[in-house]
């Protein structure tokens, strides 16, 4: 158990910060001070008291990234209660599915979200409170959440009669032990579980970000949120890591494209930048693909010298349009396309891939990015976890990755069997991840366990591996590799028909193209990972709000699908 409390470091943090910028949206540039923001967090500690709602009880958060999120999520943190953010891409019944299986007693909601869903048999819901205005939106049974609702201003002003200052806060007294959060993650192939993060957890991924930024002489200011907060990457590394150390944290608040990312930076100028693979993977075949496949530029970097220049004016150009202050540039969620990753090193751009899961809240692995190496996603996080490789054959280095440590989660909310299979009986914890650990530490990720095939003669077949160079190829915008019923592989492309038009390629040569793709992907493969056919998907796979693939979608489309 971490000795760092984490409700005491938001305590410290408002009476520390109290007049610096705290929280801004970027489209309306509407800011809070973090005095404005412990004035908003009380009052919603006044409501939730007047409520009755005790300690531990749970109230649910859904709705895009905005100042009031990030004030809902910190003031049930510091009320003691349990937080139960929800992803504003999941559709009506599982919400109100996860709203049941929780026991949810408020729900604070956008209000195009709050009008989609119907409200029956949520017996412990007293009613939905908007984050437009924090307005009540609906009220249930006897709660009286209305008549209360329009008291606070009253009650307020009686008990603060000179005004709320840094002396007044006194946030819950709760130990790191206890349950903070529970984060319904986004699922495949059965309704999604409760991941139950204790407030050590979720302390333990901000207190490696402050340590960790501390020792390395960065000094965060400014941070722009453009992952989603209901995850437990952006929201510990966009969000709680920045305001424990009193930056000022502005939310997009739009879809990240490539344009609107880079046009965000620039305005911003964040210390730190945290991405999804997805985005630097749009970034490059947007505005840098096209420019290097150009015959001249071709040419240039293949001699030598020239190349190294070439590639560090990209880097520094790149650089620029990130805002050009980044110390850091994080890409984790998933796996970044390795002819993307190995580009981008040779620009020296300075990013790095990292490691974690949502049961880690999220992370397990990180290095800066001059110590970086390529393919790997870092080392465990020093003092706070540790990994091994749990390995089936002794010849063979790839085994699943199992964690232990501070921010290993509690265990699945209602769902013991689940939670006793998480775990080996030793007490680490299984990510599904198959990987290797080299000899200085670095963990290399190379696929998950239940999507690993056989070749003809047993080799091991990470589909992954394939679909990231499938990918880079041109004008492929998603792919998905599987295994059919005769053991072959084959690769299903949902084509890049912007890319295509811009070329002045009509959408009927989609399968000449990828009949060149194949021939061209197959040289690279070994021979029992090449594809014995690609075939062009009539629409995008079905994906999860990180934008990867929902493969057991996907796979069970395509099988629906499949030419006899």
């Amino acid at each position: 158990m971490l000795k760092e409390n984490y409700i005491k470091i938001y305590e410290d943090s408002f009476i520390r910060n109290w007049s610096k910028p705290a929280l801004c949206d970027y489209l309306t540039q509407k800011r809070m001070t973090y005095g404005e923001m412990a004035a908003a967090i009380m009052r919603l500690h006044t409501l939730f008291r007047e409520l009755h709602i005790k300690e531990g009880e749970k109230i649910a958060l859904i709705g895009k990234n905005s100042s009031a999120w990030a004030t809902v999520f910190l003031a049930v943190n510091t009320y003691g209660g349990v937080i139960v953010p929800i992803l504003d891409e999941f559709n009506p019944v599982d919400i109100v599915h996860i709203l049941k299986h929780s026991e949810a007693k408020l729900l604070f909601a956008d209000e195009d979200i709050a009008r989609k869903i119907s409200i029956e048999e949520t017996p412990e819901l007293m009613g939905i409170v908007s984050l437009n205005g924090f307005s009540v939106i609906a009220e249930y049974g006897n709660s009286e959440l209305l008549k209360i609702h329009d008291m606070l201003d009253n009650i307020i002003r009686k008990r603060y009669r000179s005004g709320y200052k840094p002396s007044h806060i006194r946030f819950a007294k709760r130990s790191n032990a206890e349950l903070a959060m529970i984060s319904y993650t986004s699922g495949t192939t059965s309704f999604t579980k409760g991941v139950m993060l204790s407030y050590n957890n979720l302390a333990g991924n901000v207190v490696f970000g402050m340590r960790n930024y501390r020792e390395l002489g960065i000094k965060l200011e400014r941070s722009l949120c453009v992952l989603p907060l209901a995850h437990t990457y952006g929201l510990a590394f966009s969000l709680l890591v920045h305001l424990a150390e009193g930056a000022e944290v502005t939310f997009l608040g739009k879809i990240p494209s490539p344009r609107i990312v880079t046009e965000a930076c620039q305005a911003v100028r964040p210390n730190l930048l945290f991405f999804v693979p997805l985005i630097l993977e749009k970034i490059y075949q947007a505005q840098i693909r096209p420019v290097i496949q150009k015959p001249i530029v071709a040419a240039a970097l293949r001699v030598p010298l020239l190349n190294t220049i070439i590639y560090r004016a990209i880097g520094r150009k790149v650089y620029k349009v990130l805002g050009g202050r980044a110390e850091d540039i994080i890409v984790g969620g998933a796996a970044l396309n390795s002819d993307v990753e190995a580009f981008f090193y040779k620009t020296k751009l300075p990013f790095l891939v990292g490691y974690g899961l949502t049961e880690c809240a999220p992370l397990v692995s990180y290095i800066h990015h001059p110590l970086f190496v390529p393919t790997s996603v870092g080392k465990a996080l020093p003092g706070l976890m540790q990994v091994k490789i749990l390995k089936k054959h002794s010849h063979d280095d790839t085994g699943e990755i199992v964690v232990k440590g501070e921010n290993v989660m509690m265990g699945y909310y209602k769902d013991p069997e689940a939670t006793k299979k998480a775990f080996t009986s030793d007490g680490w914890l299984k990510t599904g991840d198959l990987g290797q650990i080299d000899r200085e530490g670095n963990i290399y990720i190379k696929g998950r366990s239940k999507t690993l095939l056989l070749g003809p003669s047993g080799e091991n077949i990470y589909p992954e591996a394939i679909e990231s160079k499938l990918g880079n190829m041109p004008y492929v915008a998603e792919c998905f590799v599987i295994q059919n019923g005769g053991g072959r592989l084959e690769g299903w492309v949902y084509p890049d028909y912007d890319a295509m038009k811009a070329a002045g390629i009509e959408p009927e040569q989609a399968d000449e193209l990828m009949a060149q793709n194949l021939k061209t992907l197959n040289q690279s493969l070994a021979k029992y990972e090449q594809l014995n056919t690609i075939r062009i998907a009539s629409e995008p796979f079905p994906k999860t709000p990180k934008k990867t693939i929902k493969r057991y979608q996907a796979e069970e489309l395509i099988r629906q699908n499949q030419p006899e």
